[in-house]
């Protein structure tokens, strides 16, 4: 458990999460990458891609939910008589986050709508 308390825990937690959701909300264009035609790389990866924004939903609630029961550290109760200012690590990292997980993936769909030309769609 105190490995999951320390920064390189919650650094690799979030890390982790990034790849796993990343692959699975990805997965039409893995199989079209593949060799699958556009819509059977649609039709099978529609699937994975709900099930990976499900399991997303899942995990935010156990978290939340296990955040909120966890018993409080005497140094943490202690500590939060004063209230501490944000860190700048954990500020950064939000902001990492953010663009991980939504402004690369918009870039993404806005270079393949201005390059959908040049791209073969009918590879495989």
């Amino acid at each position: 458990m105190q490995f999951l308390n320390s920064s390189i825990g919650t650094l690799l937690a979030l890390l982790f999460a990034i790849f796993a959701f990343g692959l699975g909300l990805t997965s039409p264009i893995w199989f079209l990458l593949g060799g699958l035609g556009p819509l059977e790389a649609m039709h099978a990866g529609t699937p994975i891609v709900l099930v990976t924004i499900c399991g997303l939903m899942v995990t935010t609630v156990i978290g939340i939910a296990l955040h909120r029961l966890r018993k409080p550290d005497t140094a943490t109760s202690q500590a939060q008589a004063e209230p501490a200012p944000p860190s700048r690590w954990k500020h950064l990292i939000v902001h990492v986050l953010v663009v991980l997980m939504f402004v690369i993936p918009f870039l993404t769909i806005v270079a393949g709508i201005l390059l959908r030309r040049t791209i073969d769609a009918d590879a495989g």
